[in-house]
């Protein structure tokens, strides 16, 4: 079964503040071939990125949870050249229940609670894959 990061053209962003998470999720997207990987380390250089480049789905961080909500925001809005329902996976230190309403309805597809097993996040990132169509585009 084809993914939808399968082919080299897919693009996924790694928003994350802890360079060690950071690269370790970018090195298994990389290894298994899902995507390519631009990574940023904070907000303002992710919305850089965002700015700049259309990416087919996006891992990020609650670590600034405000400005992580806000870009989300923005994403969903339309404000960047990435879709606006591209998957987003985001990860956090902990969750309530406001803010799991306010990931539901920017349509988070899953939220990852630190700390994680990358085992979690290479499933995660696998299951971002579209039904299967009927005829194949590019």
């Amino acid at each position: 079964m084809s993914t939808m990061l399968d082919s080299p053209t897919h693009t996924m962003l790694v928003l994350e503040p802890d360079a060690v998470v950071r690269s370790t999720v970018a090195s298994v997207v990389r290894e298994l071939g899902l995507a390519q990987v631009q990574q940023a380390s904070s907000v303002p250089l992710g919305t850089q990125v965002l700015t700049e480049t259309a990416v087919d789905a996006l891992v990020l961080s609650l670590a600034d949870t405000d400005a992580a909500l806000e870009l989300l925001t923005r994403l969903r809005a339309g404000e960047f050249p990435s879709r606006a329902d591209i998957p987003v996976v985001v990860l956090a230190s902990a969750c309530d229940g406001p803010l799991a309403l306010r990931l539901k309805q920017l349509e988070v597809r899953r939220l990852l609670l630190t700390p994680f097993k990358i085992r979690d996040v290479v499933q995660t990132l696998e299951a971002l894959a579209p039904e299967p169509a009927s005829n194949p585009s590019t």
